[in-house]
């Protein structure tokens, strides 16, 4: 239609005429009715492209082809344009075509195309119509605003302001469109008002007692009254970026922190100075690198304050990567900041996790479906923890935005939005840069042009992961926040890459607004915060002002003391040609030497019994080896002989919510060890007790057996580890649970981690081999897969972060297992990478436009997609099902999930915890509930059995609630 006005125009250059036309009314409409019909008479070819357009026109267009939907392309199409460079916004409009989401191939379909171009109607141009109204005041309005609109798009310099204004408009007519079609129409009431009343713009589905769509609103009156609403929204999204709430005089914050935690005080004041001498008118790019167990996290609140206008509040947003770690930390913000109902949401996205978090047992879940108009879930109050409703200048407010009755509920989201201090895993802020199709990144976009944003442990996340959390990080620059990013282990070209994509986003708000923002950029770690302004335009001013920084840790870090230190473990008959089951069961006797070794140096005394007890873990690359180890260890009949009493626990992420929950509670809670290294230890626990009081060994030894579950986010001291190596990033991580509670005044005697010279599919031949997880890919190869080849052992004498935060000069990532670590970072880093899959392809060129980055670089993608299956209870058995259209559907016609066989006589007094679905569902059974046992629990357990499986429907399955689910080749 666009391209039909501008042609009867006869101008494709400028966009004054065609303009003019509507602004004075002189628009003539038969013209374009031929130029439609022409058009539709036209070849497929002819018309699936877009034309070259006048600035104006072509804005417009990609508004209304984006507002429900970003061009994209299928998974073939796609590959051609991950390299190739868009550099300016006709050249990514020139690519554009029908093809990019918006034809229907449906052959039926194709015939009656022509229909489309059909305007018996004419195009709502009546005289004295609303619709023509609006046309002649608001292209009247363009035309007065023209010479800026040209000047900022002008071509090749186009101004950064560009994007943004583009992106805050789509944000408009998406919320104005969500909003007036939430509401009921005249067409029920036809009063004649509309002049068009055969041209209909929507439909409410399901209003009726027959479940048979009505028609709502008229075109004419859609159309309009999505025009008032997305201005009414555009005057009020400042409001949204500076009136949100903040919390003032929080005085957990102000009080000094003790002891080794007073690096937290001088970090803020470091940057609380800077301030008041430089000015305000200044964002900051924080990098945390303080160690684990220095208080990141709280002193995270503490910058955050710094950081603020004035020095004195916080409105910001905490994102992390693990439900569990999220209720963690918001319980750590609840207790140890004192934050209050008021001033804090933790928002998880799973009320049924939450529910057993909070131990509430009188929390009913509620299932609502709250979508928009292409049925989508466009709601994050699931899982929203410290939710409070709004008052009534908050609701009035929020409804300028959201209408309560259908679509965004403001009271529901009120948390999400309003709250000061949100908490919440980065899932859920994602959507503002991942979303392709509906309206899902409507809230988090919004929540982050008023917040500041916090990302916690940055580097637990892929190469791919990163390049999507990199345009999150874009976007708070556009927006002006100040961002944190917090690990202790951020290589230089993490940071570096995210520095990139922050500056970028800046420079498009500076652009915007008259008011400028400088940058500044702060360093801070245990031993000092560094804290200056950036030349924006020379990237390798970050670099060295990064580099003089680790530098001085490196040095601090040396003369710590020694709590980690390692070995490369040899594999028995490694080099054996004998069958693949024959070389798998050897390499798990190496583990279980190893964990012997290990154990009998590394230990506790028992104050009561004088019994030397140790918890260590195998830590395994995944799940079904994981359960292979598990059952080894348990079987095994050899450890009499090494004097020493086994207690064997699986621990992994595809176990039942709720038996997964209760094992992280227990060992949330018994791994919590805070006692002198090397003193007797009164052990109290009564499961442990039990164990310890029947063993008839002098060792008794608690085994967990683990994925890399156990390397993030969980607060575990440990006595040693067995690693089989995926990344060395994943050897820090580990080690990081060992040891980490102890109080030490020297160096560590003996070693405590040994880690496999084999991983499996290293050992199996296969290439390669550190992935899944881990760094290696087809174009970063290893020559070797031999950890004995490719890491200089002395590097595991002393295990720390050093190798992760220094980056060797040149890097030798085809030998080097650290190098590879190091290499895969500096290709997120590529600063002279171009196309659609590269970061650069979302900061410097216009792929922004479309889905591709999206598709390019999903946010946590999978080889296969989850299914989530639920474990309930009926007939005194479990029966596994999926939730599909309302209700359970059983999945044995899809997969095979059958019962583990019960353990052999003798080999259950290995399990060190031993757990029982059905005794756990009755944990949480109420009281005064006098319903049938049977139906109680059933209950209960579609609301905690949720279990996620991999859609590989090649695959059949044993349960056991010791080890969850596995594929049955693993046994």
């Amino acid at each position: 239609m666009i391209e039909a006005c501008v042609e009867a125009s006869g101008d494709f250059e400028d966009d004054t005429p065609w303009l003019k036309k509507f602004a004075d009314g002189t628009f003539e409409e038969e013209i374009v009715l031929n130029i439609l019909k022409n058009e539709a008479k036209a070849g497929k070819s002819d018309v699936t492209k877009l034309k070259k357009l006048p600035p104006a026109a072509e804005c417009l267009t990609w508004l209304i082809l984006s507002h429900h939907k970003l061009p994209d392309l299928n998974k073939d199409d796609r590959r051609a344009y991950e390299d190739e460079k868009r550099e300016t916004f006709y050249e990514m409009m020139k690519s554009l075509k029908s093809s990019w989401g918006y034809e229907n191939d449906d052959p039926d379909f194709v015939e009656k195309r022509q229909e489309c171009f059909r305007f018996s109607h004419g195009i709502l141009w009546n005289e004295g119509n609303i619709w023509k109204k609006h046309l002649k005041k608001w292209t009247g309005r363009l035309l007065q605003d023209y010479d800026t609109l040209k000047r900022i798009m002008k071509d090749p310099d186009y101004d950064p302001a560009f994007r943004e204004i583009l992106l805050n408009a789509r944000l408009a007519l998406v919320l104005g469109d969500h909003y007036f079609s939430s509401l009921d129409g005249d067409a029920k009431q036809d009063d004649g008002k509309w002049s068009a009343r055969d041209l209909w713009a929507n439909t409410f589905s399901f209003r009726n007692k027959k479940r048979k769509s009505e028609k709502n609103q008229f075109l004419e009156e859609h159309m309009t009254g999505v025009s008032d609403q997305a201005l009414r929204v555009a005057h009020q999204l400042p409001r949204f970026a500076e009136e949100m709430e903040k919390t003032y005089d929080v005085k957990a914050l102000k009080k000094r922190s003790p002891g080794k935690f007073s690096w937290q005080d001088k970090a803020a004041e470091t940057i609380r100075n800077f301030r008041k001498d430089r000015g305000e008118d200044q964002v900051s790019f924080v990098v945390n690198i303080a160690s684990t167990g220095c208080g990141k996290t709280f002193a995270n609140a503490k910058i955050m304050r710094a950081l603020s206008p004035g020095g004195d509040s916080l409105r910001y947003i905490l994102a992390l990567g693990l439900r569990t770690l999220t209720l963690q930390t918001g319980d750590e913000y609840r207790e140890r900041i004192k934050l209050s109902k008021d001033d804090l949401a933790v928002l998880i996205g799973s009320k049924a996790v939450l529910e057993l978090h909070e131990g509430d047992k009188e929390l009913e879940e509620k299932r609502s479906a709250m979508e928009d108009e292409d049925g989508e879930d466009i709601s994050l109050a699931e899982g929203l923890a410290y939710e409070d409703s709004l008052n009534d200048e908050q609701r009035a407010f929020m409804n300028i935005f959201f209408k309560p009755a259908r679509g965004i509920d403001a009271d529901k989201n009120s948390a999400f939005l309003y709250k000061p201090v949100l908490v919440a895993t980065i899932d859920h802020m994602m959507g503002a840069t991942e979303t392709i199709r509906g309206g899902r990144f409507i809230l988090p976009m919004l929540r982050l042009m008023s917040s500041d944003l916090v990302i916690d442990e940055i580097d637990d996340f892929t190469q791919k992961d990163l390049t999507a959390i990199s345009r999150l990080v874009h976007l708070a620059g556009m927006y002006g926040r100040n961002v944190v990013l917090s690990s202790a282990t951020i290589p230089p070209d993490l940071a570096e890459g995210m520095y990139r994509a922050y500056i970028a986003g800046v420079k498009c708000r500076n652009s915007f607004f008259i008011s400028k923002k400088r940058v500044s950029v702060v360093l801070c770690d245990e031993f000092r915060t560094e804290m200056k302004f950036m030349n924006t335009d020379d990237d390798s001013d970050y670099s060295a002002f990064h580099q003089s920084f680790i530098e001085k840790r490196v040095a601090k870090l040396t003369r710590q003391i020694t709590k980690r230190s390692g070995y490369i473990a040899d594999c028995e008959d490694e080099d054996t040609e004998d069958a693949k089951s024959d070389k798998m069961q050897s390499y798990f006797e190496s583990i279980r030497k190893q964990v012997v070794r290990l154990s009998k140096e590394n230990f506790v005394v028992d104050e009561k019994t004088g019994k030397k007890v140790s918890i260590g873990v195998v830590r395994m690359a995944n799940i079904d080896p994981c359960v292979k180890v598990s059952l080894y260890l348990l079987q095994n009949t050899d450890w009499d002989k090494d004097d020493i009493t086994p207690r064997i626990m699986t621990y992994h992420s595809r176990q039942i919510l709720l038996l997964r929950h209760e094992q992280e509670k227990y060992l949330d809670s018994v791994l919590k060890r805070k006692t002198l290294y090397g003193e007797p230890v009164d052990i109290k626990d009564p499961v442990l007790r039990k164990h310890i009081d029947q063993a008839t060994t002098d060792y008794v030894v608690f085994i967990i057996v683990a994925t890399p579950v156990e390397e993030v986010g969980r607060d575990h001291d440990l006595d040693w580890s067995v690693i089989e190596p995926s990344s060395y990033r994943s050897i820090i991580q580990l080690a990081g649970r060992v040891l980490r509670h102890r109080i030490m005044s020297e160096n560590i005697e003996k070693e405590n981690i040994a880690v496999m010279r084999w991983n499996l599919r290293g050992l199996n031949g296969k290439a390669p081999a550190f992935i899944y997880p881990g760094y290696e890919s087809g174009k970063n190869k290893l020559e070797s897969h031999d950890l004995k080849g490719i890491l200089k052992e002395d590097v595991l004498k002393r295990i720390d972060s050093i190798p992760r935060i220094r980056k060797e000069d040149p890097l030798t990532w085809r030998t080097n297992l650290i190098d590879l670590e190091q290499k895969a970072m500096e290709d997120f880093n590529d600063k002279e990478s171009s196309g659609a899959k590269a970061v650069n392809g979302w900061i410097r060129e216009y792929w922004w436009m479309t889905a591709l980055p999206q598709r390019l670089n999903r946010f946590r993608e999978k080889t296969y997609p989850d299914v989530r299956l639920t474990a309930l209870f009926e007939d005194n058995k479990i029966k596994f099902s999926e939730y599909i259209d309302r209700e359970f559907v059983s999945v044995g016609r899809k997969r095979s999930i059958e019962a583990f066989p019960k353990f052999k006589e003798g080999i259950e007094k290995n399990l060190w915890l031993k757990r029982d679905y059905k005794e756990a569902l009755k944990r949480y059974v109420n009281d005064s509930d006098f319903r049938q046992e049977e139906e109680i629990l059933f209950e209960k357990s579609e609301k905690y059995g949720e279990i996620i499986i991999p859609d590989n429907l090649e695959k059949e399955w044993f349960y056991s609630d010791q080890f969850g689910l596995f594929s049955k080749t693993s046994v």
